[in-house]
């Protein structure tokens, strides 16, 4: 029997919704399945007298440009010494390592080595990695890469970067051994005109220029998607070098 052009439009629909209720289904299935995690942030902190000069320069950049820069709104400044995924519940592990680490870590010298607009119009205060904070992050890696959660997803913008490839899927991170950046965060994805305006005009500013301070702590916290942190869970003060 024929159908008429309302029943076979109303059959299509039939068709139609069907199928989008069974890909939601199945969606929905594999979200399910997937453990719960949280992305978790290990960082050093800088002595005072980079840590204001850094947030003189956060100042600086809202008054001149009107950009809010992280410090500004009150996240922690931090360089991260390794951030990446764990299973949900992980806190009380990865502190207790960081505690332990910091217990037997004499705080170390280290330089800011000015600023730095990245390719993706992120905006940095670098810090120098030397030996000493080099091996700091070598050590969290070695210690908490066994707790995180494991995953084959590999963003696309890493893929044409054979050792990021490698470190993302051992360590869940691009960003360790020879990869290790270390910095501290003003902006994500900013407006480069601003920036660029901005750095011209403080090319020879005290907080554009290498600032002799110290690390003098280890902490933790839950990162946004930013790589930022509100409150930090704890902050372990490492020994009074001699």
């Amino acid at each position: 029997m024929k159908l008429s052009g309302k029943s076979a439009m109303t059959k299509l629909l039939s068709i139609v919704l069907l199928l989008f209720i069974l890909v939601a289904v199945i969606a929905s299935a594999q979200t399910e399945t997937l453990p719960p995690q949280e992305k978790i942030n290990v960082f050093c902190v800088v002595s005072d007298n980079i840590e204001t000069a850094f947030k003189d320069a956060a100042k600086a950049l809202q008054e001149e440009e009107g950009l809010e820069a992280f410090p500004v709104k009150g996240y922690q400044t931090h360089c991260t010494l390794y951030m990446t995924q764990y299973p949900l519940g992980m806190q009380n592990e990865v502190l207790a390592k960081i505690e332990a680490l910091a217990s037997g870590t004499k705080e170390f010298a280290v330089n800011s080595t000015g600023l730095e607009i990245t390719s993706g119009n992120w905006f940095f205060m670098n810090i120098e990695r030397n030996s000493s904070l080099q091996k700091l992050s070598d050590t969290l890696v070695e210690q908490l890469a066994p707790l995180r959660a494991k995953s084959d997803y590999v963003p696309d913008w890493a893929k044409e970067f054979p050792t990021k490839v490698e470190y993302i899927s051992k360590y869940g991170s691009p960003n360790v051994y020879s990869e290790f950046n270390p910095h501290l965060t003003f902006l994500a994805k900013s407006d480069a005109e601003k920036l660029q305006r901005f750095t011209g005009k403080h090319a020879d500013s005290d907080f554009a220029k290498i600032i002799a301070g110290h690390v003098v702590a280890i902490g933790a916290g839950l990162a946004d998607r930013d790589g930022q942190i509100k409150e930090p869970w704890k902050i372990f003060p490492l020994q009074k070098a001699d």
